[in-house]
């Protein structure tokens, strides 16, 4: 059984007065388009240098007692993580068919439960891991919520992660084990994943959770194996990203043309995907951005990326996502999220013309199939995000044949991450999300 440990409260500061909205003309939008507007006007390669910087680093922001983390949460191994709050976590691996090895981490309530539900899997997204869905603490995030309400939970960690970076064949310093985007993860690994859940389980039907790129591999399976909707009971998409050609983040519209280039040079020095977060990286990060100074560097670099928000963070909560974030990942998934941006297409990975021809037998990549993605899903998406525009998602949703739900969150100002980082997420969004749960199980 897991050890119990006693939480810590942060001592109380007064929260900082409510900022901006991405609607209103105030001091944090001027702020934001700003600096925006200055790394716009940069010649390339200095744009591309200052942007380059600022992807080393990662946010920070305010402070408020309702967080049970603690310290030590950012450099805990996410099996430890979830362990030192009283939850028992048992680790589980699925082989894909393609050789990759996945680890799950399975969480299951802290008391015994008397009625048996659907298991519930949650998809992380880009450069994410399991820890998406625990960096919030005990009664604030989502796969502790689920655990607390019964349901048995598996978090995934997509190949390339740092929990999943195994395979049966190729090693992984090789240039063909990270040949794989957002498509490979949703044709393979999601498969595995899913039905290596039904059958510990005995169930019939799971539960999908994703955030960002977990919706994108979820599309991929349901519009490229569409047996497999047949074995979803719901899906829960958080910032749906099928299609993202209407981007509002300068930092994303300056890497979009540069993206490519980038990969092709990393490749030419045999480097082929995001090294994992390490400990001291995290030192690294506290020292450029402390925690105690809320409007500094990486404060600024996530209102630029994900839309202006910074009250909505505590900063302990931010050391504990940056302490964990990256997990790694393949840069042929950045390429693939800019070839759809530019396209407006949601399609399968651009080879070039004659890579086309030899893979898919046409000079364009051919396009998903959505209307085969059957089974139910509701929407969420944040009318702040500047990663996913409400536009974006209005349009899937016209699109996608069986939308149970589609919900702006009541906040104006709540953007990308604020669905994993928030301090006021689980009243805007996952009880409603187990409330919808509770009517599919």
């Amino acid at each position: 059984m897991p050890q119990n440990y006693s939480t810590y409260q942060s001592t109380s500061q007064t929260a900082r007065q409510c900022k901006s909205v991405q609607f209103e003309l105030n001091h944090d939008r001027w702020r934001t388009e700003h600096i925006a507007k200055i790394i716009m006007s940069l010649p390339g390669w200095c744009s591309l240098i200052a942007t380059i910087c600022i992807l080393l680093l990662v946010v920070s922001a305010s402070d408020d007692p309702w967080l049970q983390i603690n310290d030590e949460d950012p450099t805990l191994p996410v099996p430890d993580l979830i362990s030192k709050y009283g939850y028992q976590v048992e680790r589980h691996t699925a082989t894909t068919d393609d050789g990759y090895g996945l680890t799950m981490f399975r969480v299951l309530s802290q008391q015994p439960v008397n009625s048996i539900k659907p298991p519930v899997l949650m998809m992380h997204g880009i450069l994410g891991s399991a820890a998406d869905f625990v960096a919030l603490g005990p009664n604030k995030s989502l796969a502790y919520l689920l655990a607390d309400s019964g349901y048995d939970v598996w978090l995934m960690n997509s190949r390339g992660t740092l929990y999943s970076r195994y395979h049966t064949k190729l090693p992984l310093v090789s240039k063909a084990y990270w040949d794989f985007s957002w498509h490979e993860i949703g044709y393979y690994d999601l498969p595995s994943i899913i039905d290596y859940i039904l059958d510990v389980t005995a169930s019939e039907k799971v539960h999908c959770i994703g955030f960002s790129q977990g919706t994108t591999a979820y599309f991929v399976l349901t519009s490229t194996r569409p047996e497999y909707n047949e074995k979803v009971a719901l899906m829960v998409a958080m910032a749906p990203s099928a299609f993202v050609q209407l981007i509002r983040s300068p930092i994303a519209r300056i890497m979009i043309p540069m993206v490519e280039w980038l990969a092709k040079f990393m490749a030419s020095h045999e480097v082929y995907g995001w090294l994992p977060a390490s400990k001291v990286l995290h030192v690294l990060r506290n020292a450029i951005c402390p925690l105690n100074y809320p409007e500094n560097i990486c404060s600024e670099f996530m209102d630029l990326l994900v839309g202006p928000h910074p009250e909505a963070y505590d900063p302990k909560v931010i050391a504990v996502h940056s302490g964990h974030t990256p997990a790694g990942g393949s840069f042929n998934q950045d390429v693939h999220y800019a070839q759809i941006a530019r396209s407006g297409l949601f399609q399968q990975y651009d080879f070039g013309r004659e890579g086309n021809y030899r893979k898919y037998g046409s000079k364009d990549p051919p396009t998903y199939e959505l209307e085969r993605s059957t089974a139910p899903i509701a929407l969420f998406y944040g009318l702040n995000d500047w990663l996913v525009h409400p536009r974006n998602v209005e349009n899937l949703a016209k699109i996608l044949p069986r939308v149970v739900a589609v919900k702006p969150v009541a906040d104006k100002k709540f953007n990308h991450i604020d669905f994993l980082l928030a301090r006021n997420v689980r009243e805007l969004v996952y009880d409603e999300v187990i409330q919808m749960i509770e009517g599919y199980s």
